[in-house]
């Protein structure tokens, strides 16, 4: 299977909200807003003297988006473009519905629009007001879809508490499906690798455990009446729940998931090697380096020069990555100001950007250098041979690999900032080892 970039490539909507932003495409749409605020104020003479409904303004909001949208599973720059017009729009829309929202009392319809516009638009507490008052209308039709958006919302308002409560609502009272697997998924990627709030992470990976992992021991995956959930994500949650379970010194079950890819059912699947790849990335955390030493070529300013990386001595930080991985340069920078005396090696190889021959390529290579430009000093660019990268059984990107005088000490995606707060803990770790 291709190597996976989760982010971009995560669902880009549930319940037609996207909900799963690249941290680069959040950057892009606070830019947009601020222009757009600017245009907005200029151009208020040429608006309809009729105010468009919640219904409205939120198709409204979705329109560009809709309308550039290329690709099921990657966006580009025009879709990110039309993505910030669109949630800047949404923001000024929710905020001028909610000023009253006493307006739509009783109005299912409306209410529920308002908070599908509202978390579009990233706003929040709107969002919560408008979703509280549909939920206590006398049986809300969408009852499910707002309480699933009720957890973002509680999650843009950094109440997680709040968000997990929902999930307990929907698992009382609805079956296990995709969305809720979804809802879950957000709330670990919240609380991981936080010392206060990983007991929420902790708590959500049993419930996501036991609903997914017997159907994975079964050779099923998740489904669901409008989507649902790959072996592959299914089983890199589990990976990902077993490294949470690890870092907080509880038992992991990675003897049940070193089972389940010996399953007969997977052989000859897509899902298989991703699958093994993701089991055997944190079977490698606590045993020895693969390798003693990286040989590779450092991107220096005009040439590339020949680099052998001792991986037995001292602290180790990989980042293993990719052009299309769009958020490495902001990962990397955010490594860089927790360890501000720790070099960090971004590394890739030809065959990782291309997926042809393991050879040198003139636009990679271009690529790279525009890329070197907005990274921190401390962070170096590494190009290696693929092997290094399959040695590491790297087959998503970003990812951070730290070593420590020898020693696997975590090997993870870099899909979320849990992510990046549990390889820093996992840094921080006996830090006179430094």
């Amino acid at each position: 299977m291709s190597r996976i970039m989760f982010g971009a490539a995560r669902e880009a909507a549930r319940n037609g909200v996207f909900l799963h932003c690249d941290k680069k495409m959040r950057e892009l749409a606070v830019l947009v807003s601020f222009f757009l605020f600017i245009g907005a104020h200029l151009l208020l003479g040429q608006e309809s003297s009729r105010p468009l409904s919640p219904t409205e303004a939120y198709k409204a909001a979705l329109a560009p988006f809709t309308a550039t949208r290329s690709q099921a599973n990657d966006l580009t720059d025009a879709d990110k473009y039309a993505l910030g017009i669109g949630i800047a729009q949404a923001s000024r829309d929710c905020l001028a519905l909610s000023s009253d929202i006493s307006v739509f009392a009783g109005n299912d319809k409306e209410l529920f629009a308002l908070g599908q516009l509202c978390i579009f638009g990233q706003q929040f507490e709107p969002a919560r007001a408008a979703l509280v008052d549909y939920l206590a209308l006398p049986k809300p039709p969408q009852r499910e879809q707002a309480l699933l958006l009720l957890v973002r919302a509680f999650l843009g308002l950094k109440s997680p508490g709040s968000a997990d409560a929902q999930v307990d609502s929907l698992l009382s009272d609805y079956p296990y499906d995709a969305p809720i697997h979804g809802a879950i998924d957000q709330i670990i990627d919240n609380t991981e690798g936080d010392r206060y709030l990983s007991f929420f992470a902790l708590k959500l990976c049993a419930t996501q455990g036991a609903a997914t992992l017997p159907l994975l021991a079964g050779g099923k995956v998740l489904e669901g009446k409008d989507s649902s959930v790959s072996a592959t994500i299914l089983f890199a949650d589990a990976v990902r729940c077993a490294e949470i379970a690890r870092s907080s010194s509880k038992p992991d079950n990675l003897k049940d998931l070193a089972a389940i890819v010996q399953e007969p059912n997977w052989v000859g699947t897509a899902d298989l090697a991703p699958m093994q790849a993701a089991l055997e990335r944190q079977q490698m955390v606590g045993e020895s380096v693969p390798l003693t030493s990286l040989h590779g070529y450092l991107l220096g300013v005009n040439s590339l020069v020949p680099r052998v990386l001792s991986l037995k001595r001292g602290t180790v930080l990989l980042v293993p990555f990719t052009l299309w991985s769009p958020s490495t340069p902001e990962i990397a920078s955010d490594l860089a100001k927790f360890a501000p005396q720790q070099p960090i090696y971004a590394i890739t190889s030809w065959h990782a950007n291309t997926g042809r021959e393991d050879v040198r390529s003139s636009g990679v290579l271009e690529g790279l250098r525009s890329w070197q430009r907005s990274l921190p000093k401390k962070v170096s660019i590494l190009i290696v041979p693929d092997s290094v990268l399959s040695e590491f059984h790297s087959d998503v990107f970003p990812a951070g690999i730290l070593m420590r005088n020898g020693t696997v000490l975590s090997n993870i995606m870099l899909s979320s900032e849990g992510a990046e707060r549990l390889l820093v803990n996992a840094f921080a770790e006996n830090p006179s080892a430094h």
